[in-house]
């Protein structure tokens, strides 16, 4: 069920990183057009090669989609608080120059390590966020996230 609540908190945090949406615009967009059941499919020129399925699980969908929001608005009131935490570790990457899907992986799980422990374990957080980062990212994007947020996880012990 949590699996399934932070990829849908990733798609709702990437499109409000793309249109400068709010949370709550965010969320109502994102179950108002995909809360139907069906499959989002991303394009089929995205490089992994073969697309993947997100299907909403309507018989799971309350505890995920409460969970979901909870996250993006988390994420969107905390924003300036995330950035700064990630800009502070990444000393090679200004945020603006990641890529859109990494930024907004390393938004979600740092917003889960600072502001959700003890509810979820650091450990939890990062093997959810390195595997949002393969399936959603580029080849790169699974290191690249696990690396920033191993630094994140450690200033925050």
């Amino acid at each position: 069920m949590r699996r399934q609540a932070r990829q849908w908190a990733l798609m709702m945090l990437y499109g409000m990183d793309v249109t400068r949406a709010e949370s709550t615009q965010a969320i109502a967009f994102f179950f108002d057009n995909f809360g139907s059941g069906r499959p989002i499919d991303p394009p089929q020129s995205w490089d992994r090669g073969q697309a993947y399925r997100v299907r909403l699980d309507l018989d799971r969908q309350g505890e995920a989609r409460t969970f979901a929001e909870m996250l993006v608005v988390g994420v969107g009131h905390r924003r300036l608080d995330l950035d700064a935490a990630i800009q502070k570790v990444s000393t090679k990457w200004r945020l603006e120059r990641m890529a859109i899907l990494d930024r907004n992986v390393l938004r979600l799980a740092t917003f889960e390590l600072l502001y959700c422990a003890p509810d979820v374990p650091r450990k939890v957080v990062l093997n959810e966020a390195v595997e949002l980062a393969k399936m959603f990212g580029t080849s790169e994007s699974g290191a690249f996230v696990n690396g920033v947020l191993d630094r994140i996880a450690s200033a925050d012990t």
